[in-house]
Formats: C-alpha cells, structure tokens, sequence
C-alpha cells in the first residue's frame, strides 16, 4: 500500500530518533569500561534491534510519495532540510526561538516549525500536560543534557525509562533454588512492583527583554546552561534525598533511614573500616558499587589513605574529552562527588538500581502575552523534564555511613 505523505513523514521521524539512540548507544558502548558484561550484551542485542528497525522503515519508504512544498521557506531551504536533519538545523533553532521570543510563529518560519510539531502535547489521560508545542532543537538539548550531566552525576548515571505516565514495573528478586525429586532444579523468584509517579521538574529564568535582541545562538546557550544547571542540581538531589512527600522522587537516603534504619557509623576511617563499608554490600550489587560523597569528605579521609601493604588506595583518570575533569577511584571503586550528601557521610552501593523514569523529553516554554512578567518588560521562561524514580531494595543494594565522635 503506498504511503500517504503524513505516513511517510511519521516513518522519517522515527526514523531520526532511532538513529539518535543508536549513535548515542554506540557512543555508551566505546567507553565500556564503564558497562559490566550484561550491559554489554544489552547494548549489543539493543543496536541490532535498532538497525533492523531502521532496515524496515527504509524499506516502507522506498516508495514514499515526494513533499508537497508550499510557501514558507525558500525552495533551497527546503531541499536542504528534511525530517532526518531539520531538528539540528539552524533554520528550525532559530525559528523556534523566534517563536518564543515575538510569542508567534511567522508565516516565513510556519513550514520548518510543523516539523517539529509535537504529536502528543499531553500525557497520562491528561493528568500532565507538556506545555510546549514544538520539539526542542537538537543543539540545545544536547547541551542541556551535557550540563545536567555535568552538575547531576548521579541523575545521568541511573537506570532510565521512558515509559509515558505512571508506572508499576513488576522486579523480580531470585530467591533459594529447589531440587526436585528427579535431579531438576527449580528456580523460585518473587515480584515486587515499583511504582514511579510523574511530575514536572521546572527550571524556572527571567530574562530583561532587551537581552532577546541580542543574538539567538548566545541566547540559546545562556538559556540552556542556566536550565541544566537547575535541573542538574535538582535532580541529584532529587535521587539520594527525594522531593517530599508529594514528589516523584524517593530518595536512597531516607528509604535507607526509614525504621528500621540501617545507617552506620564509624569514628575513623582506615583501611580495616573502608573494607567493613564494602564488605555491606553483597554481590552483584557490590561489585558494581561506586561511593557518593562530597569532594571535601574524599580529600580528607581517603586521598592520604594506604592500605594493608601501605599503597594508596585512591587512583585518578584523567577525562580526555567532555569537560576534562579528574576521575577518582577508590580502591577499584568509581567516585561520584555531590554537594547533595552531608559532609562525612559516605553512601556505597550499585547506583543501577535506582530507577528513573522520564516520560517525556525537557520541554521549554515562554511566558505569554498578558502575564506579569509582560508587565516588567522581562520574559520567564521555563525548562521541564517529567521524571520520577525510586531505589530498588535500598538497604541491600546500598550501605549509608555517617561520622560520629561516639
């Protein structure tokens, strides 16, 4: 059956996202040092089920009707652009930002905008709504999304989802084998639903309308900056302290406090009590532990640090790319530093079972004609990501330590 234009286009941006993931898949599995073997395998079976996809949809477009060019832009503009490469355009970026900033679209940018019009506006039966009509320019979710990374090391180190709305994920959790009467094992596992809420993590920037007549590439960039630094910080906390008691986020912390509380706490650190700290937290969460603690907590109880041989027990890896900060490994175990934890404290444990799920893309809104913001000649805009996440069996996936002169 021959594809109607709109069937096309719908196959064309699919197909851009899935060559998004695959590159962002393949770009996750070069440094995988930082995958166990399963991840790996995961990985591996997930590109291949992202290729044949892409074979697919190539195949279903052999046929596909041309674009019915109308109006808008220019017709070299228009050969240029296509649902495969619109979204990284600096056409689409800068009449998406245009839009915002004259809070319209003009009829010169109408075309390359309803490429990037949003399928689906609302989510979950209309209980969160997006706010945003259009999809955010490629350039300036990646660096959002650099910057969150940057400032919530936990947040992008998580296991995430992308399911729409709320969610019950059924986990299982294997439990003592059974060997039957004819040599047979029988493997016995439980199910334990973790429910992750939805809600709109806002990061929330006032602008002097003045500055939106300077140059939209800087003001892309002020913007995204400023977003992903607030959603950073917020969403790492988010993670080891949760956002209330009305939030999406449970926290590792508090489910590891909650009574019966299993924090420890020790009165010197030395070789014999960092090998108690490890020694909590049993395989294979441990084997893929990592500790979470402040810069400051590090320096000054374990940097000086050697062990039974007298060695130093904290090695550094320079990051070649990215930022080009330090990594820090203690005793074989990677460092994630956050002002999120308490001075002292020490948290160890598999930062994979905390799972997160973010239903929908960051999104980025403007304040409307007629708001108060209108009337102190500035602008609000506003960055949201919808997410919620909760630790799987905090207190025997993770080990919480915290100093006391007792």
């Amino acid at each position: 059956m021959k594809l109607t234009q709109k069937q096309a286009a719908e196959l064309k941006r699919e197909k851009s996202e899935l060559e998004q993931k695959r590159l962002a898949l393949k770009e996750k599995a070069k440094n995988h040092r930082s995958m166990s073997k399963e991840d790996m395998n995961a990985a591996a079976d997930e590109l291949r089920s992202l290729s044949e996809r892409i074979d697919e949809i190539n195949e279903e477009l052999v046929d596909a009707p041309e674009p019915n060019h109308r109006g808008g832009l220019h017709q070299m503009k228009t050969n240029e652009l296509t649902q495969e490469n619109f979204r990284s355009s600096t056409q689409y970026r800068d009449a998406f930002f245009r839009s915002y900033i004259n809070r319209a679209v003009s009829t010169d940018d109408a075309e390359v905008m309803e490429m990037g019009k949003r399928s689906i506006t609302d989510m979950n039966g209309g209980s969160v709504t997006s706010g945003a009509a259009f999809l955010v320019p490629q350039t300036t979710l990646d660096v959002i999304k650099s910057v969150i990374s940057k400032y919530g090391q936990l947040y992008a180190a998580v296991t995430k989802y992308g399911f729409t709305g709320d969610v019950a994920l059924p986990v299982g959790t294997a439990g003592a084998p059974e060997i039957n009467p004819d040599g047979t094992v029988k493997l016995n596992f439980s199910f334990t639903e973790a429910r992750i809420g939805q809600s709109a993590i806002v990061a929330t920037i006032k602008i002097k309308n003045l500055l939106l007549k300077n140059s939209i590439s800087a003001l892309e960039n002020y913007l995204a900056t400023e977003m992903g630094k607030y959603l950073g910080v917020y969403l790492d906390n988010a993670v080891l302290n949760g956002d209330g008691v009305d939030g999406s986020f449970k926290g590792i912390i508090p489910s590891i406090t909650a009574a019966p509380s299993a924090k420890k706490t020790y009165t010197e650190m030395n070789w014999g009590k960092l090998m108690d700290i490890e020694g909590e937290v049993d395989s294979p969460y441990g084997d893929e532990g990592i500790f979470i603690m402040r810069r400051k907590t590090f320096f000054n109880r374990f940097r000086k640090m050697t062990d039974a041989a007298g060695l130093p027990i904290t090695t550094s890896i320079p990051v070649i790319t990215g930022n080009g900060k330090t990594q820090f490994v203690l005793d074989g175990h990677t460092v994630i530093f956050t002002t999120a934890m308490v001075e002292d404290d020490i948290l160890f444990g598999d930062i994979n079972q905390y799972i997160v799920n973010e239903s929908q893309e960051i999104v980025i809104e403007s304040s409307s004609v007629g708001d108060d913001t209108f009337g102190k000649d500035e602008t609000m805009w506003r960055g949201k990501v919808y997410s919620g996440g909760t630790p799987m069996f905090a207190k025997e996936t993770f080990t919480y330590w915290g100093f006391t002169t007792k």
